[in-house]
């Protein structure tokens, strides 16, 4: 049969062989680890259109509508900052008023406590 030689030699040979391979395996842990922080960003990158997808729903034709509304009328710059500016003094008046009656409501509250 054999010799206590050559079963010591294949002893070792295993021993050996059984280190080696807790080594790969730690070193395959580590690149897998490497490999999943590298591509992290990936899920959040793939995620961002569900979060964004209500506004984009609004933005998308309002972007279109605008697009096509300057490709028509071809004005200077000058009568569409007119025409901004006559929307000015209707908003901020509502604006007024609102946060007018904003504070009438809050002084009215009696206070909770």
């Amino acid at each position: 049969m054999f010799g206590r030689q050559e079963v010591e030699k294949l002893r070792l040979q295993k021993q050996a062989l059984v280190l080696e391979s807790g080594l790969n395996r730690y070193a395959l842990r580590a690149e897998v680890e490497q490999v999943r922080s590298a591509v992290a960003w990936m899920t959040g990158a793939a995620q961002a259109p569900r979060r964004f997808a209500p506004f984009l729903v609004i933005l998308a034709p309002l972007a279109g509508f605008l697009a096509v509304r300057s490709l028509r009328r071809p004005e200077s710059l000058f009568s569409r900052l007119a025409s901004a500016a006559k929307w000015i003094g209707p908003v901020y008046s509502l604006w007024r008023g609102y946060t007018a009656a904003r504070k009438k409501e809050t002084q009215a509250e009696p206070p909770q406590g």
